[in-house]
């Protein structure tokens, strides 16, 4: 919870309308019913050893997901509009875990595939 609460504030400190969109964003996917397990499977992968299987398994669901709600080829909006924010969050994130460190691994490289 320290961690997420630190990384809005980081996002509302950048360009309001980019924080936005974000926050909305999240807000959507928590409402998902297919898309909140993913997210609550991301926060309990944190204490999992980097090459748990459940890791690679994670990684190709948040793939599909991302796929089917954005299409093929796409990515969130916040990620081609300002990329030193999104990059910034992502490092923290990914320091905060090895496991995390991992997933962003796999994913960017199944969705650049």
């Amino acid at each position: 919870m320290d961690l997420q609460r630190d990384l809005w504030v980081l996002v509302f400190a950048a360009p309001p309308d980019q924080a936005i969109t974000l926050f909305q964003e999240q807000a959507e996917i928590l409402a998902a019913p297919a898309l909140r397990p993913l997210f609550l499977d991301y926060d309990r992968a944190h204490d999992l050893d980097a090459d748990d299987p459940r890791i690679d398994d994670l990684a190709r669901r948040i793939v599909d997901a991302t796929r089917e709600r954005y299409g093929p080829g796409e990515r969130p909006e916040l990620d081609t509009a300002s990329p030193e924010i999104p990059a910034l969050i992502q490092g923290t994130v990914n320091a905060a875990s090895p496991a995390w460190r991992r997933i962003d691994m796999l994913i960017r490289a199944q969705l650049d595939a």
